[in-house]
């Protein structure tokens, strides 16, 4: 089985979400392990600084002390096409840190916005427990 097989197993195995549903979340590792596509995120970008740079920050930002995880929403996928990636347009990171902080340690990968609006649609079936003064925010690639 492909790595991009294993993601779609764990993608389906969520749901794929829908209008006011949850969409699903993967670990960084998931998403970005053996992924090649550009198009995978991050797609609208001018200079779009490449996955192994998105790949690297948001593992330092998960490393933070500040940050419980960083998950990858999957807003759509080509089950029956091999040659494209699962697509995603936004990143949770559960953090006690403000937008303000998060939208400087992402700069690098040039968000459209840093949201402190929670999980879209609900808590995704893979989510962990937020811990003690966390909350969900999401960077956001329009």
């Amino acid at each position: 089985m492909t790595k991009r097989q294993q993601l779609v197993d764990k993608i389906t195995s969520q749901g794929m979400g829908g209008f006011d549903q949850p969409s699903p979340v993967v670990s960084l590792e998931d998403f970005f392990t053996r992924n090649d596509d550009r198009w995978s995120i991050g797609c609208n970008l001018d200079q779009h600084p490449g996955l192994p740079k998105f790949f690297d920050v948001l593992r330092a930002i998960r490393a933070r002390s500040e940050v419980q995880d960083v998950l990858v929403m999957i807003y759509e996928y080509v089950e029956d096409d091999e040659t494209r990636w699962p697509f995603s347009e936004r990143v949770y990171v559960i953090t006690t840190a403000p937008a303000e902080q998060l939208a400087g340690w992402a700069t690098e990968l040039q968000p459209t916005e840093v949201l402190d609006d929670g999980f879209v649609g609900g808590d995704p079936a893979a989510t962990p427990e937020c811990q003690p003064g966390m909350k969900v925010l999401s960077l956001w690639w329009d």
